[in-house]
């Protein structure tokens, strides 16, 4: 049985295979938006707006995969200044440890 787990806000996601675990990120998609979208229309295809799973990375551990994610989250920040950027860095941590910490 492999992971599928969905962490932080359910925009990233965790699953495995027999030698990594894997991380995915969640977008958000509108057709419409597309260069071929008239092409797409004229076809029958859908407008509607739909989620997807894109930008698989691969990883030895759960640690590393949440550590990633981390790192993207950091990438991500709209922070301004290096104190607001740290603070966010800070609750990332926080999260992860959460997480790691708990005990069954």
């Amino acid at each position: 049985m492999a992971l599928n787990i969905e962490v932080f806000d359910g925009n990233f996601k965790i699953t495995s295979d027999a030698d990594n675990v894997i991380v995915y990120r969640k977008i958000n998609v509108n057709p419409t938006k597309a260069p071929n979208w008239e092409k797409r229309k004229k076809e029958g295809a859908s407008p509607d707006k739909y989620e997807k799973w894109v930008n698989p990375t691969y990883h030895g551990t759960i640690e590393k995969a949440l550590m990633r994610i981390a790192e993207q989250r950091i990438r991500d920040s709209d922070a301004t200044t290096l104190a607001e950027l740290l603070h966010e860095i800070k609750g990332i941590r926080r999260e992860i440890s959460d997480v790691l910490s708990v005990r069954v």
